[in-house]
């Protein structure tokens, strides 16, 4: 695993689970940051679509974005609690970003919340605030974003 700068690794660990119709677009949200050390971590919890497939493909082109990238699969279905742990498992980074495969960063997202932690030596835990695509209505909501 390379060390692409002096900032702490953030893993961004990327659940899916019958995900093919958005993960493309997740990971390219994820490819977009312009915070640079990052580890991606796409774990899916046995789906029967081709969610994988499309995940290696887009892995194959993109790989050299991030400082490690890997996919973890499994046989049964273990629901997001076994998704999250495996992602946690194989994480290296001083900060854990989960992200569901239908879900998008903002290009600083992540740097933004790096600065935030970095220059508050006592935050353990950061939340953000999550902006809600249902049809034509914007709803706002509160969600843990990193956490060490």
């Amino acid at each position: 695993m390379k060390m692409v700068n002096s900032f702490p690794l953030v893993t961004i660990g990327v659940l899916t689970y019958n995900s093919e119709k958005y993960v493309i677009e997740t990971l390219e949200s994820i490819k977009s940051q312009t915070y640079l050390n990052i580890e991606l971590i796409i774990s899916d919890d046995c789906s029967c679509d081709y969610t994988v497939d499309r995940c290696s493909e887009w892995i194959e082109k993109n790989r050299g974005y991030f400082v490690n990238v890997l996919i973890l699969t499994v046989k049964t279905n273990t629901g997001t609690a076994g998704n999250c742990n495996r992602v946690l498992a194989k994480s290296n980074g001083k900060w854990l970003k989960f992200l569901g495969a239908d879900d998008l960063l903002s290009p600083s997202a992540i740097e933004n919340y790096v600065r935030y932690v970095t220059q508050n030596s006592n935050v353990y835990a950061c939340f953000a605030e999550d902006i809600h695509f249902v049809g034509n209505i914007l709803e706002n909501k509160f969600f843990m974003m990193l956490w060490t």
